[in-house]
């Protein structure tokens, strides 16, 4: 997680690595101390380039590098933020077929934090696209990496009797839901209807995640559709925006 390249012209120890990134580490280490809470800027360059006796150039290549790793947020005008105390894994994936979504659920451990009814709202029912009053099941959920961090909250809605039918496989598979729920209900998914966007980090996993409430962070909506065209199960998943990454495919129709 620690390696990088070195940057040209950048000064470097007896030990033939580069300045800039062991004062990025010496860096991180403050961070993950607390020496400036979440959301607080840290000192200024100038005195920041003081400190390590480095020029600005070193001290910005170093600031870079914990930008790299989602530490920090460096905005003109507004400095330099701390955003997460920890390096976050990075994961790079690429969902074209439902074959592939599931292989992505089986590489990152699920853990259900907490289960709740609820009945759908007309702001529910536009996210989910189930309709208004109806009631359902949702499980708020948690994928780690193998290290144990938690790298991304979803938040998974099912008919009550769904949800029955799987609460006991939940806590010990790794497996979609959609595959235990076609496994113990014969329902298999036709179609998922993804939609990605950009959104400000939500309080509720900005403190799971260990990272800022407001923070850049995406939003993945799975809805799944049965071969009757019925909508049983809608998951509303945040991952951190700087540890995660979407990938896919497009190819031009006809070739």
């Amino acid at each position: 997680m620690w390696e990088a390249a070195g940057v040209e012209g950048a000064e470097t120890s007896s030990m033939k690595e580069p300045r800039y990134l062991r004062i990025a580490r010496e860096l991180a280490a403050d961070i993950g101390a607390r020496s400036w809470p979440l959301g607080e800027r840290m000192p200024p360059e100038p005195e920041l380039a003081a400190r390590f006796g480095v020029s600005r150039e070193t001290l910005r290549n170093a600031l870079r590098e914990v930008e790299s790793w989602g530490l920090v947020s460096r905005r003109k005008g507004d400095g330099t933020r701390v955003r997460r105390l920890a390096p976050v894994e990075r994961f790079d994936t690429s969902l074209n077929s439902l074959e592939e979504l599931t292989q992505y659920g089986r590489d990152a451990v699920r853990e259900v934090s907490a289960t709740a009814e609820v009945t759908v709202d007309a702001e529910l029912a536009a996210v989910t696209g189930f309709p208004v009053g109806a009631a359902r099941v949702r499980l708020t959920t948690l994928r780690r990496a193998e290290d144990g961090a938690v790298v991304s909250w979803s938040q998974v809605y099912l008919a009550p009797e769904d949800a029955a039918v799987v609460s006991g496989e939940l806590g010990r598979s790794t497996r979609l839901i959609s595959d235990l729920l076609a496994e113990r209900t014969g329902r298999a998914t036709h179609r998922v209807d993804q939609q990605v966007r950009a959104v400000p980090m939500p309080a509720e996993p900005a403190g799971v995640l260990g990272l800022e409430s407001g923070c850049p962070a995406l939003e993945f909506v799975r809805r799944y559709f049965d071969v009757a065209g019925e909508l049983f199960e809608v998951t509303v998943g945040v991952h951190p925006g700087g540890s995660f990454s979407y990938r896919t495919t497009l190819v031009r129709s006809g070739q």
